[in-house]
């Protein structure tokens, strides 16, 4: 199904319309066989079917925050995050997540802020991560090493894997200035 970004109007209104009317069509096709589908293959039915949130891309920011002992040992961490759509904020977080390493606490919030997409039906996404090391593992371009670490970058691939279309990417932290400041304020909580 190809749509057709840049349309405006009562164009947009007519395209929508159509492809709601062809996702029932299809929706009730899908029914007759749903029992020998999986639960994963259903929502991912779903999520392609949903015309909701989906069919816009977001910008998913996340931080992870964490605390230390007066030998560098990990404490406390926080995470937070922030999806917005041109530029406009329409959901965030901001948790605690006990002791986790800076690195750990970084996944967890992209974990935490991809789950927050797919629960919204949002399958299209640009994510900005100030952590160069997760988005060079998540990319490929970096081995993961440690095991808890690649426990969590399986998770973030899992959740990956459920979008239509994403992209991660580095910024600096003044660029992520509202996941910084939630991802710190998860360290309280």
């Amino acid at each position: 199904m190809i749509m057709v970004l840049e349309i405006t109007g009562l164009e947009h209104h007519l395209c929508i319309k159509n492809m709601d009317s062809k996702n029932k069509k299809i929706s009730k096709i899908l029914d007759k066989y749903k029992s020998s589908f999986s639960s994963d293959d259903l929502s991912s039915l779903d999520a392609l079917l949903s015309n909701d949130l989906g069919s816009e891309k977001y910008s998913l920011f996340t931080d992870g925050a964490c605390e230390f002992d007066n030998e560098y040992k990990p404490i406390n961490a926080g995470i937070g995050g922030v999806i917005k759509l041109k530029d406009q904020a329409i959901f965030s977080f901001s948790e605690n997540v006990g002791v986790k390493t800076n690195n750990e606490a970084e996944y967890l919030a992209l974990i935490k802020g991809l789950d927050l997409c797919l629960k919204n039906n949002i399958s299209l996404v640009s994510i900005f991560v100030d952590s160069e090391l997760v988005v060079k593992q998540i990319n490929g371009d970096y081995k993961v090493k440690n095991d808890r670490m690649a426990t969590l970058h399986k998770k973030t691939h899992e959740f990956l894997s459920k979008f239509n279309s994403w992209s991660i990417s580095h910024v600096y932290r003044d660029k992520n200035a509202e996941a910084d400041d939630l991802s710190k304020q998860g360290l309280s909580k």
